[in-house]
């Protein structure tokens, strides 16, 4: 990061200080909801019936989205087909308990956008693979004001906070599998991804005494790179198994900040101003742990499923300013029953954070969440497509720090929904 001071050269007042310092006012931590999205692996379920089981996909894997579970499992498809999420919502509240002055912080996202599409086409002894899938996709909007927040000499009164972030997390990418004998199978697939983060941060302070502070603030990041997944899969009449591993390598990683600072005192009438850019503002490195994917699939009966998966995500020690990448473990269960014509699907899973849990005696800390997520969905079956229709809710729970330079934790709940649906074009 820059060296360059935010402050003007000479500060005479002791409230000037202050608000520089940020310690003492309802100052909201910029980056801290702009890494969230680095923390978890199942924001969005990619594909229609493996989200509607949860992500419960690893020894199944026999459609278009398999190519991110297990590449593998594509050749076990019936024939060659294309799907397509035409339609997906995505909706997610945070909301940081008691943040300031007793009263809740809260960030909504309401965005639509098509989230996946792809397809599979066998050749003999080989199936070939492609897919466009996103990731993350929101677009938070906050503004909240506060008043009365203190009546001593010097101290914030009022305080005003709009902030606006755009996130989103896409990547493409092809695969090629094989059949090993009746039962195996192996395969591999290379994605590229795009990550993007676009916030806006608009801050007054009003103080006892007449004095005014207006910060402004303008960041931008950009990741991409590859993601390479290789699979194992074996395949029964009523036992599937597989193992997937998906490793990444960071390519491009830019960013830069927009900062802007008026303060005044109402005794003087030339305010302070502090304008600042730089086109390598805290560059944001794209960190990326292997994540390996176990699962198992066991059909005891015709219409009827019941699917698991575990994955694991390797520790990352970061020397770039963010947050240190913890070992975690995820898991899912997916159940499917039904009929020929009609399918009926339920999920649980985990959407545990990678970043620390906050600790005592230290400051800005980036928030820790914990998901754990619900599906239900249903499917269509027709000799030329598969329609399929869900719903997917994930409710988290967790501690941060939201006021920038004090030590003071807040509980965190926040909600994400996500509507879609899926066709399949059997070919």
């Amino acid at each position: 990061m820059p060296k360059a001071s935010f402050m003007p050269d000479k500060i005479s007042k002791p409230w000037l200080l202050m608000a520089f310092m940020l310690g003492s006012l309802p100052s909201i931590a910029r980056a801290d909801l702009a890494r969230q999205h680095q923390s978890f692996d199942r924001l969005i379920l990619p594909g229609g019936r493996s989200a509607m089981l949860g992500g419960a996909y690893t020894a199944l894997s026999n459609d278009p989205s398999g190519l991110f579970y297990n590449p593998a499992g594509i050749v076990h498809s019936a024939q060659n087909q294309v799907s397509l999420n035409t339609w997906s919502t995505n909706r997610s509240e945070v909301v940081f308990k008691e943040a300031v002055k007793g009263q809740d912080y809260t960030e909504t996202s309401d965005t639509r956008f098509g989230g996946f599409a792809g397809g599979i086409f066998h050749k003999k002894w080989l199936t070939l693979g492609y897919v466009f899938a996103t990731l993350d996709k929101r677009n938070i909007n906050q503004n909240d004001y506060f008043q009365d927040i203190s009546e001593e000499e010097g101290q914030a009164r009022d305080f005003t906070r709009i902030h606006q972030e755009s996130n989103s997390y896409d990547l493409f990418g092809a695969s090629m599998a094989f059949q090993l004998g009746k039962s195996w199978s192996i395969g591999t697939a290379v994605f590229y991804y795009d990550r993007n983060i676009e916030a806006m941060d608009y801050q007054q302070v009003l103080f006892n005494g007449g004095q005014v502070l207006v910060q402004e603030s303008k960041v931008r990041v950009s990741n991409q790179g590859f993601h390479v997944t290789g699979g194992l899969q074996y395949h029964s009449e009523n036992l599937s198994l597989g193992v997937s591993m998906r490793v990444g390598e960071p390519v491009l990683n830019e960013s830069s900040l927009n900062f802007n600072s008026v303060t005044h005192a109402v005794a003087n009438t030339v305010p302070d101003v502090v304008n600042y850019r730089s086109d390598e503002y805290e560059i944001e490195t794209e960190v990326i742990p292997t994540i390996y994917r176990f699962g198992a699939a066991f059909h005891p009966a015709k219409g009827f499923l019941v699917t698991t998966d575990a994955s694991y995500s390797t520790p990352v020690d970061v020397d770039n300013g963010s947050p240190d990448r913890l070992a975690t473990w995820n898991y899912a269960l997916g159940l499917e029953t039904g009929f020929a014509n009609w399918r009926l699907m339920l999920g649980l899973f985990t959407n545990n954070s990678v970043f620390p849990k906050i600790v005592a005696d230290a400051t800005n800390q980036t928030a820790h969440l914990d998901y754990i997520g619900k599906t239900i969905g249903t499917s269509i079956i027709t000799k030329a497509f598969d329609l399929h229709l869900g719903f997917i809710r994930q409710d988290g729970k967790g501690t941060a720090q939201i006021v920038a330079g004090a030590a003071a934790n807040q509980d965190v709940e926040a909600t994400t929904e996500n509507f879609l649906l899926s066709w399949t074009f059997k070919l």
